[in-house]
């Protein structure tokens, strides 16, 4: 089926294109432990990179932040890479006021050493509306995203979600939900395949964590998602499969 919206393009990739692409995170405590990660990564399959720093040790220090994005950069060169500091209440390492949280982003944004800045929905509108068109100041790509550890919401309230990110101006949207039933993975499903074909105006990420909801990590053929998370050693959230074994899968299906 024909997309609704053309695919966008950051480095020399294109998301939203027909095959769903595979980011891998990167979620060391140090520098050594990053290398060693980076090395299991490049050994096997990947399209992305997604850098959660707040793995890092002193990861809300701005300037430890940006010394250590620098040092990913270079042993990543050409890669595409995201970074993400997740926050403890969407299931991050650390907390860290939403003050602070702005100007990390921002800073990671301006430091020109990473393609994408993804950004919580649950900072608020206030603050999304200035952050956001922030970080496209710099050329920076956005991905807004909401992940919910308990319970997966209906149908409706997720296509909503998605919409309320698009029209906050993300580049890309992303809803990460946990099934309680596998039912709940069939919503989360259905609530993607009816975003893409009635609402999508832009590429969305969608996923049902844990166990459970691995099949929804390679469904991005059927129900529209534009990425999928898959681990090269180490995992960042409940139910990331090897992205060897991700790959695989992919290629059946296309």
């Amino acid at each position: 089926m024909k997309k609704r919206y053309a695919p966008f393009s950051v480095g020399n990739l294109k998301l939203g294109a027909e095959r769903p692409m595979i980011c891998v995170p990167l979620a060391g405590q140090n520098a050594g432990d990053l290398r060693e990660q980076i090395s299991q990564i490049k050994a096997g399959p990947y399209d992305l990179v997604e850098w959660r720093a707040d793995y890092l040790t002193d990861g809300t220090d701005k300037d430890h932040v940006l010394e250590t994005l620098r040092d990913i950069r270079r042993q990543l060169a050409g890669t595409v890479l995201l970074f993400t500091f997740r926050t403890g209440s969407e299931g991050g390492e650390q907390e860290i006021s939403a003050k602070n949280y702005q100007e990390l982003c921002l800073a990671a944004a301006g430091s020109g050493l990473t393609d994408l800045i993804d950004v919580e929905y649950h900072m608020g509108n206030e603050i999304l509306e200035s952050l956001i068109p922030a970080i496209h100041g710099t050329g920076t790509g956005v991905i807004c995203s909401y992940h919910d550890f308990a319970k997966t919401p209906d149908s409706r309230e997720i296509v909503r979600m998605l919409c309320r990110m698009q029209s906050l101006g993300a580049d890309i949207t992303k809803m990460a939900v946990m099934p309680q039933s596998r039912f709940d993975v069939l919503e989360l499903l259905r609530a993607s395949a009816e975003m893409e074909e009635q609402y999508a105006d832009r590429p969305f990420i969608t996923m049902s964590m844990g166990r459970l909801g691995a099949l929804s990590r390679l469904a991005g053929y059927l129900d529209g998602s534009a990425v999928t998370f898959a681990a090269a050693g180490r995992a960042s959230a409940p139910g990331q499969m090897n992205a060897a074994g991700v790959s695989s899968a992919l290629d059946l299906l296309s």
